[in-house]
């Protein structure tokens, strides 16, 4: 057991007496096995708690200081608050003053959250989206040539060349993916003389618009006009898109009907009037002549749902678009380059980087062999009728591309033979591939040995879409020193860190990019000096060691930059090399030279004789 006086000597014996307002004074700690400790603890000081096994060293840091370091934070939260966050139980401890907010780092196994990253739990991935939010450049990825700005004619001119008769919304973007019930933008938009507005993909009469759910995302457009796109439109089409542009900050969204689709409404709630053009030109201050606005009673295709079905969005901007493509981006913003939001997540793995599907190499391992001979494994041991489905299922594919059920696979090109597992979609002949045919046979068997027999071949592949970057198109073809944000990500710690270093940027840029890469590069330094240089940024954080996920949060602690709190740390030498220690010590004295107070649960005699007390 801790004794009263053993505490006393450890907390004590490198110091005098501390005077009140320099400690962190414990008076009758009995949580757990420890027996009325009284304890001064100096702040902001490099203080290590040691003793043998089950003497109460963790019950004292964690179970005593840090639970009460947390419940003081919560309880210091707003009544509002507190009502999401669980009640917190008072230590067994009669008094504790002088304590500081508590962050403990331990080496418990991380959230198992397969969207948690080196460079995610460092922040290190944050700054690295602002950085590429800021002064990234884009490119079409289509092409791959440079986004540039689209003007208002570009836009107009677009629009002109959908076919003749195509019904279309003209839609002026106000909250895109945004919580709350946004009462002050239907009231700006009633302001502005439009009489409909679109919300979560729904035509309402801006006198009818539903209450919205506060904790909840919405996507709300102004319906700015409604055409048919024919001859001598031009000058409505122009005044129409330059209001969407005005009152969209530089978007705007054209809801168009898809060409051959039947063509719901009539004729007349496609209309818009001169008088109601004429009212929001009245209430628009842009100079761009006579607005477009509303009049009739709004009307629901397909249900109301305006980007689906026979609809579709086209999105424009005077900021963002391939002059080559007339494809249209949106501005890049950090949420652009996040795979945990559905703005820059890819969207076939949900972000993830892997799908869990039949895996390529466990079905054909071997390329030598034919069909015949066996070269997909699941179909060995099929029965004849089994087998003659399967041969009438690939006889038009194997015919179109000139080889048979004896054919080594080894002598398809590869993308015949990427087109035998996965399909021809959108060819004359089309077919589904073997991956989709063993899917479906997973998916409708109903004999429970050939179902588990299908999973084993079954597990976490690649995603084919991203190639297990996690992102979607856009984000992956913004560039920075001629890397893409998921290529750095990639790289070992200390290979970032001299790609950072060899980056370029303008001088007029200054103010942008060298605060960013600061915090950046201070995070990647540390964890390349506690030993860790080998980690690449985008490694699991549920793969890393105990230790190595201690010395990756403690990045987080130091790149922060947090003054006055008390980092409390059990055992962080567990699993080091010895030669790692001494860069262990050296990165908690930088933590404690910010000014924090760092109490360290160790046996390490090295780490003993560094401390303060």
């Amino acid at each position: 057991m801790l004794s009263k006086s053993f505490a006393m000597i450890e907390a004590t014996a490198h110091s005098p007496r501390q005077r009140g307002d320099e400690v962190i004074r414990i008076r009758g700690a009995r949580e757990h096995n420890l027996q009325n400790i009284d304890l001064d603890i100096p702040r902001d000081r490099l203080v290590v708690i040691t003793g043998p096994s089950g003497c109460g060293k963790s019950s004292l840091a964690v179970d005593t200081l840090c639970a009460e370091g947390q419940r003081q934070y919560v309880e210091s939260l707003s009544v509002y608050a507190r009502q999401f966050l669980d009640q917190m139980q008072r230590p067994d401890v009669d008094l504790i003053e002088g304590l500081q907010p508590t962050i403990v780092i331990d080496q418990r196994a991380a959230n198992p959250n397969p969207r948690s990253t080196v460079a995610t739990v460092t922040e290190v991935y944050d700054y690295l989206r602002l950085l590429y939010a800021r002064l990234g450049l884009p490119h079409c990825y289509k092409c791959g040539a440079p986004v540039q700005q689209q003007t208002p004619e570009q836009i107009c001119e677009s629009l002109a060349r959908l076919p003749e008769g195509t019904r279309a919304m003209i839609l002026a973007p106000l909250v895109r993916g945004r919580k709350g019930a946004h009462q002050e933008v239907f009231a700006a938009i009633h302001k502005a003389g439009f009489v409909r507005a679109r919300v979560n993909g729904e035509i309402y009469d801006i006198e009818d618009v539903p209450e919205l759910a506060p904790r909840r995302a919405h996507h709300i457009e102004a319906v700015v006009d409604r055409i048919v796109i024919r001859e001598g439109i031009e000058q409505r089409l122009r005044e129409s898109v330059d209001l969407a542009v005005h009152h969209g900050e530089d978007m705007v969204i054209v809801c168009h009907q898809l060409p051959g689709e039947k063509k719901n409404g009539d004729a007349k709630n496609m209309k818009t009037t001169h008088a109601t053009k004429k009212r929001a030109a009245r209430k628009t201050a842009a100079p761009n002549g006579r607005k477009a606005g509303n009049k009739s009673n709004a009307t629901k295709s397909n249900g109301g749902k305006t980007n689906g079905g026979a609809w579709q969005d086209i999105i424009y901007s005077t900021q963002y678009a391939c002059g080559k493509c007339g494809i249209s981006y949106e501005e890049l913003e950090p949420r652009t380059f996040s795979f945990n939001s559905p703005y820059g997540a890819c969207a076939e793995c949900d972000g993830l980087g892997h799908r869990v599907e039949f895996d390529p190499d466990l079905i054909v391992p071997d390329r030598e062999l034919s069909l015949a001979d066996g070269a997909v494994v699941p179909w060995k041991g099929l029965s004849g009728a089994a087998l003659k489905q399967k041969k009438t299922a690939l006889a038009k594919f194997l015919a179109a591309r000139k080889f048979d059920w004896d054919t080594p696979l080894s002598k398809l090109s590869e993308k015949t033979f990427e087109q035998l597992l996965r399909g021809t979609n959108g060819s004359k002949n089309e077919f589904i591939g073997v991956l989709n045919l063993l899917e479906k046979e997973f998916a409708t068997t109903k004999r429970e040995a050939r179902q588990q027999k299908l999973a084993g071949f079954r597990g976490e592949v690649p995603c084919v879409d991203c190639g297990g970057s996690r992102l979607r198109a856009e984000a992956r073809n913004v560039t920075l020193g001629g890397l893409a944000i998921h290529e750095v990500a990639a790289m070992p710690v200390n290979q970032a860190i001299d790609h950072l270093d060899a980056v370029t940027f303008d001088e007029a840029d200054a103010p942008i990019f060298m605060p960013i890469l600061n915090e950046i590069v201070n995070r990647l330094q540390f964890l390349a000096k506690v030993g860790v240089h080998y980690l690449s940024l985008d490694r699991r954080a549920d793969t890393l060691s105990g230790g190595e996920l201690q010395r990756v949060r403690l990045a987080t602690g130091i790149g922060s930059g947090l003054v006055g709190v008390c980092y409390v740390l059990d055992e962080p030498s567990i699993g080091l090399h010895p030669r790692d220690n001494q860069l262990l010590i050296e990165a908690l004295r930088d933590l404690q030279n910010l000014g924090n107070s760092v109490l360290v649960v160790e046996h390490d005699q090295a780490m003993m004789t560094s401390s303060d007390h």
